[in-house]
């Protein structure tokens, strides 16, 4: 049998009202009464019904986060950002995974909001804008992250990808290098240009042609950076000088399988080609060589959408105004790019 209110406020004499106030921190109730409430509500076993609560606030204390890969620590890690923040508001999170499909993203979007959920947030697909019209449409508070639709105005908080470029772009220019090869997540995909764009902007003030970059795009996995990578070397006419002095990897996960790659065709890194990743992701300080890398900061990135999203859901901001945040990124020095 459910405990309910009436039966801690049986039990300790006073009234519903004090029970239910009490249980919600009001100031009017004395704090010796609030902690006999709330620990005779734990000793009874007494368990908040949040379908109730829906119907009288019309909150469901649920919000739902969209990722492309939840096997990605990158979008783990806005995850907990997120539930950092939320584990102090007694909001509870539903995750869903789009598998970088538009229609998955589309009937996962549609579920929450089924669900009833107070907002979203999303990392989207971006091969259609379908996803940012449902959000439009909805009429709930969302936040998208890490990757923009370019030409719409949303709630957005990311990661600078063109300063990423920018810094990688130059300590690799700082190391001497001046050819290189690009090897990226579809180009479609808004953080994969910005990446590039910002990378070519550094070179260009350094007046090195478009030339010195060769771009190759692959899905941002371990296995698709293997592939494309191993294409590449098979295509050099001579191992011992390659097309390409130093790579920059979309991701960690693309890095590691180039790492693959090289290692098959008996190469090393640095000393035979540099590689630079992206992201920061845990794994990157315990490959050899550990991996220079670009930190987002997706803690940061997950944190910042939740504060976001709070204060629209609180009216601390315009609902009809869209806010956007932008976040810098920091260059991880480590082995595999060598000394400057």
């Amino acid at each position: 049998m459910s405990i309910t209110l009436k039966d801690i406020a049986d039990e300790l004499g006073v009234s519903v009202n004090t029970v239910s106030r009490a249980l919600r921190n009001m100031p009017d109730i004395g704090q010796e009464t609030t902690n006999l409430v709330k620990e005779t509500a734990a000793r009874l076993g007494y368990r908040k019904n949040l379908a109730a609560s829906y119907l009288k606030t019309t909150k469901s204390m649920m919000l739902g986060i969209v990722v492309p890969d939840i096997c990605n620590p990158v979008f783990s890690y806005m995850y907990k950002g997120i539930e950092k923040v939320c584990a102090e508001t007694n909001y509870t999170l539903m995750l869903g995974n789009s598998n970088g499909n538009p229609d998955e993203e589309s009937a996962v979007l549609s579920n929450m909001l089924d669900h009833g959920v107070d907002g979203i947030f999303l990392v989207p697909c971006m091969k259609n804008t379908q996803s940012h019209a449902q959000l439009e449409n909805a009429n709930v508070p969302y936040v998208i992250m890490q990757r923009k639709f370019p030409g719409l105005s949303a709630n957005f908080v990311q990661s600078n990808d063109y300063e990423g470029g920018y810094l990688a772009a130059q300590h690799l220019y700082q190391l001497g290098h001046r050819s290189f090869l690009y090897i990226s997540a579809p180009m479609y995909i808004s953080s994969a240009r910005d990446r590039y764009d910002g990378f070519m902007a550094y070179l260009k003030e350094k007046d090195l042609a478009e030339s010195a970059v060769q771009i190759l795009e692959c899905d941002s996995t371990r296995t698709g950076g293997y592939k494309i990578a191993r294409k590449w070397l098979e295509q050099q006419t001579d191992l011992n000088s390659l097309s390409a002095t130093a790579i920059f990897c979309f991701s960690d996960y693309v890095a590691y399988g180039v790492y693959s790659a090289i290692a098959k065709f008996h190469l090393r890194v640095p000393e035979d080609i540099s590689v630079i990743g992206y992201d920061n992701n845990e794994y990157s300080d315990m490959t050899f060589p550990a991996l220079t890398t670009i930190d987002i900061l997706p803690n940061k990135i997950g944190r910042q959408s939740a504060k976001m999203m709070f204060d629209m859901i609180d009216k601390k901001a315009d609902n009809g105004t869209h806010i956007e945040a932008v976040i810098s990124p920091k260059l991880i020095l480590r082995d595999s790019t060598g000394q400057i």
